[in-house]
């Protein structure tokens, strides 16, 4: 918590001394040919929701699910809603009971996901209030063959009992259909002193997830993973990897086999980050057919904020990164065919004595130069914790977590571009 809050003192003070300008002339500086719609309450608002996440299989399914509480009793649920791309609209809210007593997390959320036979697989974690370690939880999951109507009863995700602890998790559908799943692991590998263990998994059609393997480390024990398919079919795990001297930087794996065997880990931003400490800031992927990208936020004496940096140059030049900003928090990524990439992100900022969060869109090219930037949550309020997804080729959508009257919900817009 204390590093949590150093790095959003940081952000703001950068904020107050080099972003006024920026900030104040976001909105009329920029033309832009975005449509953005009023942004839409998807939770329920008399209770508090977190942790949104979509799952798009880019076809006909794209999912928004969220973590909600259930009667202000601070006991959570898994919830989620289908988009209609036809109307635009999201159906009905769908309950997922077997996740009730869930962990609410920004970072390590829960995710619903589906495979190439429609089976739905709802991942999601739980405290462990019986373990002697810190923040101990384990992860489970259920099924659902019948489009969410009914869910079978939760297994969890490790049944090793040697791990004590799994967190920070992230899902997707591979080129085989099946569901690719990575974790951190309190397992360490055995060269391994400090941090977590980055562990793989696939689905097996209604049978759960087989063929766990360990696959990098030791990493960061507390910044989320991204598992991404790219348009080579490639299976790219990102995280914050863990160095001598507690250096955080990012890093990736690379299966060109569809999980069954991964590549060394390599660096993706050279930022020698030391710091003792979890950030709670993970990275995120992104590939417009021809390139493939990463998103992360830095707290580094050598650059604070946001980069970006296409993988390109992976090899030959580490340090060819793009400062996005340097007030940003939290960056999700998405990309259109057209070759630009979508980052939204929240920024900081004071007005009297009361602070204030937005939700800002980014669009910058393959190489990271600028292109468009916009403001696209309601002024004056605190908005974090977005994501975003694609629709169609000229359209997007973005969900985050909005806090009004002491209470958090989760707002969406749709942006047409």
């Amino acid at each position: 918590m204390k590093i949590i809050i150093k790095i959003f003192l940081l952000s703001f003070l950068l904020t107050s001394c080099t972003n006024n300008v920026k900030k104040s002339d976001l909105k009329e500086s920029i033309k832009t040919q975005l449509s953005i719609k009023e942004p839409k309450v998807l939770s329920d608002t008399l209770v508090n929701s977190m942790g949104a996440y979509f799952f798009n299989d880019g076809k006909d399914n794209i999912l928004l699910n969220w973590t909600e509480e259930i009667d202000t009793s601070r006991i959570f649920i898994l919830k989620y809603r289908k988009f209609n791309k036809k109307t635009k609209q999201f159906g009905e809210t769908i309950t997922v009971l077997p996740s009730k007593g869930m962990q609410s997390h920004h970072e390590s959320m829960a995710k619903i996901a589906i495979n190439k036979d429609g089976i739905m697989y709802a991942v999601f974690r739980v405290e462990n209030k019986n373990s002697k370690r810190r923040f101990a939880g384990d992860i489970y999951f259920s099924i659902s063959k019948d489009s969410g109507k009914t869910w079978s009863k939760r297994k969890k995700l490790v049944t090793d009992k040697s791990s004590k602890s799994q967190s920070f998790f992230d899902i997707a559908l591979l080129s085989d259909g099946e569901l690719g799943i990575s974790w951190l692991d309190s397992r360490k590998l055995i060269k391994d002193k400090d941090g977590s263990a980055l562990y793989f998994a696939k689905s097996s059609g209604d049978q759960g997830f087989i063929e766990e393997k360990p696959i990098a480390g030791p990493t960061c024990q507390c910044c989320r993973t991204d598992i991404f398919v790219d348009s080579s079919d490639r299976i790219n795990i990102a995280f914050r990897n863990l160095s001598d001297n507690s250096i955080r930087d990012m890093y990736r794996v690379v299966s060109e086999d569809v999980g069954k065997t991964f590549s060394e880990p390599k660096i993706m931003g050279k930022d020698n980050w030391k710091i003792d400490g979890c950030p709670h800031t993970g990275p995120s992927l992104a590939d417009n057919g021809k390139d493939i990208s990463v998103v992360w936020f830095t707290g580094a004496d050598s650059g604070t904020g946001i980069f970006f940096k296409n993988l390109y140059d992976e090899e030959p030049v580490y340090e060819m990164k793009k400062l996005i900003s340097n007030v940003g928090s939290h960056p999700q990524m998405t990309a259109l065919p057209n070759g630009n990439f979508f980052i939204v992100y929240e920024e900081f900022y004071k007005v009297k004595m009361t602070f204030l969060s937005n939700i800002v869109l980014q669009i910058v090219d393959a190489r990271g130069k600028e292109i468009k930037r916009k403001i696209i949550s309601k002024s004056n309020s605190i908005n974090d914790h977005a994501v975003i997804t694609t629709i169609e080729n000229n359209a997007l959508t973005v969900a985050w977590v909005n806090k009004e009257n002491k209470k958090t919900k989760i707002e969406y817009t749709i942006v047409n571009y």
